[in-house]
């Protein structure tokens, strides 16, 4: 068992990682280094279709970009010996407390409290540690958190949306969550040429009169109505699963929160994801499973009414580090900040009744797909 306030132990631990993954994100190569190989056997085959690394031939060298190592320790943790601070949530939650954390001189100690897991964050030398292979999605969050912290040091704010591409055109759908951003992205990902770009975190930046658009390195986690309404996808439910939700109301069945990763090129097939893109579309989630009004694309003036952004307004979250290694207060920039930084972007609002197949038609309609 490693003792997180040994630093001795520390280097003993990362000393004995003598596997190693490099990942080509966007901007930003991580070197995973690990001391079994079973956790990077998984991310190699997670990351295939998400990452510059997993999209380019294998003979093309390393990208030119700066290198971060991150260590992953498959170790026992004591997190004994320190008070932890709660890591506070705009909702409360009946699973009860969900992280929290202790800062050191050299970075800080996120203990995530339900899965055991530990992680800490640091400019130079990240580290993962508890039983790995069976969480992850935590690993991977916290490789993500790390392309995340390197975009939002060189000034790109981060949305709360999913996203698709075409033609290096995107479109992002903001919702607060179970808005159902990453259905309607799906739907989208049915037109041919639309390739996946993000599920639920983007990030965006003006830059020479254009807005550009990096997608997070994330497959789909989608709960189970949307797998049962997509003939594409409702193989990923196991059939007892499936026996159970098919017959579910709607309204029920929309608050089911139960998780499956949706992996794209299985789903979808090679080339249906891109990394980056220039942000053309916004499309805001206004709609409501009880609205009995017809569904409809408007058009919005953030310019006058910022406060339309309040669903893609997204705090950095705890793991978020400034260049001067500063753990800053967990706020999201204003709904203003996120105005200036979308001047010229066409924001649309849907409302009314839930229909995706009818969200589709607008689409269409509108030159989005």
């Amino acid at each position: 068992m490693i003792n997180l306030f040994d630093n001795q132990q520390i280097i003993q631990a990362k000393a004995v990682c003598n596997y190693a993954l490099p990942l080509t994100f966007n901007g930003l190569t991580v070197r995973v280094l690990a001391d079994q190989p079973a956790i990077l056997d998984h991310l190699e085959v997670y990351y295939a279709g998400l990452t510059a690394s997993g999209l380019l031939p294998k003979e093309v060298h390393t990208i030119d970009q700066p290198e971060l190592p991150v260590w992953l320790l498959d170790q026992q943790v004591d997190t004994s010996g320190r008070e932890w601070t709660a890591v506070k949530r705009a909702k409360t939650s009946a699973l009860g407390l969900k992280e929290a954390y202790v800062d050191t001189p050299q970075g800080r100690w996120i203990h995530k409290v339900r899965t055991g897991m530990v992680l800490f964050q640091s400019l130079t030398a990240p580290v993962a540690v508890g039983e790995l292979n069976k969480h992850h999605s935590q690993v991977i969050n916290f490789i993500n958190n790390q392309f995340l912290n390197h975009h939002q040091r060189g000034g790109y704010l981060l949305g709360h949306a999913s996203a698709f591409d075409i033609d290096g055109n995107v479109t992002a759908i903001a919702a607060s969550s179970g808005g159902g951003k990453s259905t309607l992205m799906l739907k989208a990902l049915e037109t041919a040429q639309a390739r996946f770009l993000s599920n639920d975190r983007v990030l965006f930046k003006p830059d020479n009169g254009q807005i550009n658009i990096l997608g997070v390195a994330k497959h789909p986690r989608v709960n189970p109505g949307t797998l049962i309404h997509s003939t594409r996808l409702i193989d990923i439910l196991p059939a007892h699963e499936r026996a159970r939700f098919e017959h579910m109301p709607s309204s029920q069945l929309w608050d089911i929160e139960q998780k499956y990763d949706v992996l794209i090129p299985n789903a979808y097939g090679a080339d249906k994801t891109a990394l980056s893109g220039t942000l053309k579309h916004l499309v805001l989630l206004d709609w409501a499973l009880d609205s009995t009004a017809p569904t409809a694309l408007s058009s919005v003036d953030i310019a006058t009414t910022p406060e339309a952004l309040e669903g893609l307004r997204k705090s950095p979250g705890p793991f978020f580090q400034r260049a001067d290694g500063h753990f800053p207060a967990e706020q999201a920039q204003s709904a203003q900040a996120y105005a200036e930084y979308l001047a010229g972007v066409d924001v649309l609002r849907l409302t009314g009744a839930i229909d995706f197949a009818r969200a589709i038609e607008l689409f269409n309609d509108r030159g989005i797909l």
